[in-house]
């Protein structure tokens, strides 16, 4: 399905004389009349915009290749439910005429920075635009994390992890461990323990202006830290993680102006009357 998708784009591209580009890792599933670059940092320098050809995990590892420049991600939906992606397969042709023409809005996502401190020196940096989790990694025990919040202790966390998600992830991994759905157009983060032990541990909104602080208690089994599920590190005792709203957001083309709400009915029923069978 996607390199079907992907020789109609060129087609388009040919018969509408647009100059389109395609990443070197396609270069086997495209014909050789294709434009395809030589390496990943020239696409990235010819490119005014990329496109996601997939569900919203494409479109995730698209905005990480852009290193959250700001450069745009048209996403097109050959996934499930698709909520970062606002192009459908059977409308390629016509949603990129509309694109190309002018006929489209760009929406700024916020995305989270968080740098992991060890032994009192930064040793890695991630940026997330859905979330950032730690989770126990090969033992059932449960692990126990310290949070702060703009240098106001919160709680220790303990549990099988914790979320940080922002809005843009309050639909994803949050959404499917309690946590609430949050309007992408607010800044904040989303704190979501994943299956905590005490049930007073619950989800907490706090702003985005205030540095969150987590740090590994020394008496936990091994621990994962992810970043949009693309990115992995494994942590140590003592480990902190430092997150903070980025000064980079993600770019998102959209096409259509339909509501948040509008998107949250489409796309994953909410609301839904099955008593008055509202379709």
């Amino acid at each position: 399905q996607a390199t079907g998708c992907l020789e109609r784009i060129r087609s388009w591209a040919q018969r509408e004389n647009v100059k389109v580009y395609f990443h070197p890792l396609l270069a086997d599933v495209l014909p050789a009349c294709a434009d395809i670059l030589t390496s990943e940092e020239e696409f990235l320098e010819k490119s005014e915009a990329l496109v996601s050809v997939g569900g919203d995990g494409t479109f995730l590892s698209v905005v990480h290749m852009t290193q959250f420049s700001g450069k745009p991600v048209i996403g097109v939906n050959l996934g499930g439910i698709g909520f970062l992606t606002d192009i459908n397969n059977d409308s390629v042709e016509e949603n990129l005429h509309q694109i190309h023409t002018g006929h489209y809005f760009v929406t700024r996502r916020m995305v989270m920075k968080a740098a992991l401190i060890r032994g009192g020196e930064e040793i890695a940096t991630f940026h997330a635009l859905n979330d950032l989790y730690l989770y126990r990694a090969h033992s059932p025990k449960i692990i126990t994390l310290g949070a702060w919040s703009g240098g106001h202790f919160i709680a220790y966390f303990r549990g099988d992890g914790l979320i940080i998600a922002t809005p843009s992830g309050s639909t994803a991994y949050s959404l499917a461990a309690g946590g609430p759905i949050v309007d992408p157009s607010i800044e904040a983060f989303l704190l979501t323990p994943i299956c905590p032990h005490s049930l007073t541990e619950r989800p907490m909104l706090l702003p985005s202006g205030k540095e969150i602080r987590l740090q590994v208690d020394k008496s936990n089994p091994a621990i994962v830290m992810s970043a949009d599920g693309i990115y992995t590190h494994a942590l140590q005792a003592g480990d902190e993680i430092r997150i903070t709203a980025s000064s980079n957001g993600a770019a998102l083309v959209q096409i259509s102006e339909r509501s948040y709400f509008e998107l949250l009915r489409t796309k994953l029923d909410w609301g839904r009357d099955l008593k008055r069978g509202d379709a």
